[in-house]
């Protein structure tokens, strides 16, 4: 993974949504604590936290692993796993707040090449957290996973960005969280591949990104922008 800057400014940049420009896991665990508390709270036995953490390596599925959490836990009425259902489905977005640097970093990219967003997930949350965010007026170009019948990491979905945009994919340049899906995706599609690691984690494995970032700001050092 290079730590240099670029040579020459991309004619694309292209941004993943979730825990690239928002921060969804932070929101994802105050929703699972909003969901399950209620249920904890007259049982001091049961660590909320540690509930809150098991479960959100789970909530990929969304909700199915709720039952078996709480039986795990001595709750087996199910009136409870319903209300917990309920308590998270209803409140999809609570905490869901950008990162600090996310609108100035898109914002001076912008006013140098063109920008677009790529995102996983079903349109109407994507699209509601889109609104809620206030960052649609940021992308001309915005490209939804189940709207577009392909999701990352399929090269596809990589690939029609470019083409909207009317570029090459070797001049496009993908910004996203996820080595599986982000890296993998925009590698396999040719465009230049850069890794926001805010957590620091240790590479998984595989052919790794050509860059790696931290922080948005980073961005901005490594495509010389002022």
């Amino acid at each position: 993974m290079s730590t240099s800057r670029i040579r020459d400014l991309p004619a694309l940049v292209l941004f993943d949504l979730d825990d690239t420009l928002c921060d969804h896991d932070t929101s994802l665990r105050l929703r699972l604590r909003y969901a399950f508390q209620e249920a904890m709270a007259e049982r001091d036995s049961v660590d909320l936290d540690e509930l809150v953490q098991a479960s959100a390596h789970e909530a990929i599925a969304g909700t199915a692993h709720f039952a078996a959490m709480l039986q795990q836990r001595g709750i087996n009425d199910p009136v409870e796993v319903t209300r917990a259902t309920e308590r998270y489905v209803s409140d999809r977005f609570r905490g869901l707040e950008l990162f600090d640097e996310s609108l100035d970093v898109v914002t001076a990219v912008s006013r140098h090449t063109r920008v677009g967003l790529i995102t996983n997930g079903p349109s109407q949350i994507q699209r509601d957290k889109i609104r809620l965010l206030k960052i649609g007026e940021l992308f001309p170009i915005i490209l939804v996973s189940e709207e577009e019948g392909v999701w990352k990491p399929d090269p596809d979905i990589f690939g029609r960005a470019v083409a909207r945009a009317g570029v090459a994919a070797a001049d496009a340049m993908y910004i996203g969280d996820s080595p599986e899906h982000d890296m993998a995706g925009a590698q396999a599609a040719g465009l230049i591949s850069v890794w926001i690691n805010r957590r620091q984690r240790a590479w998984p494995g595989g052919p790794p990104p050509d860059y790696e970032i931290t922080d948005l700001r980073q961005l901005l050092l490594l495509l010389s922008i002022e």
